[in-house]
């Protein structure tokens, strides 16, 4: 599991990702600001809350694969949630939805690290 010791997303950063076009983010850790982001067009997926932000240590890595859940998850791949849970696929299933004339009502976004 994500670590307990620090919220890994809070208002600041959510604010980012909606800036850069983000659909949502889904987290291995926990988040912040909780109030604040339920006000943003992003859909955030998290083990839960807690009050204390993080520490900023490390620029971190992008375009890798990453495991949690028992799931990898690679650049590119598309996410989709809603609040039954979360769907990871190698290919863009709403564009194939569209495609085919039925509606779907989940979001779905790719997938970068």
């Amino acid at each position: 599991a994500g670590s307990a010791r620090a919220a890994l997303l809070g208002d600041n950063l959510a604010e980012l990702a909606v800036e850069n076009g983000w659909c949502g983010v889904l987290l291995n850790g926990f988040l912040r600001d909780v109030a604040c982001l339920r006000t943003m067009p992003l859909g955030v997926r998290a083990l839960g809350t807690y009050p204390v932000k993080s520490g900023k240590r490390d620029w971190g890595v992008r375009d890798v694969p990453v495991c949690f859940g028992g799931v990898s998850f690679r650049p590119g791949d598309y996410l989709y949630s809603d609040e039954d849970g979360v769907l990871v696929s190698d290919a863009d299933l709403h564009a194939i939805v569209v495609g085919s004339n039925k509606a779907g009502g989940s979001s779905g976004g790719r997938f970068t690290s």
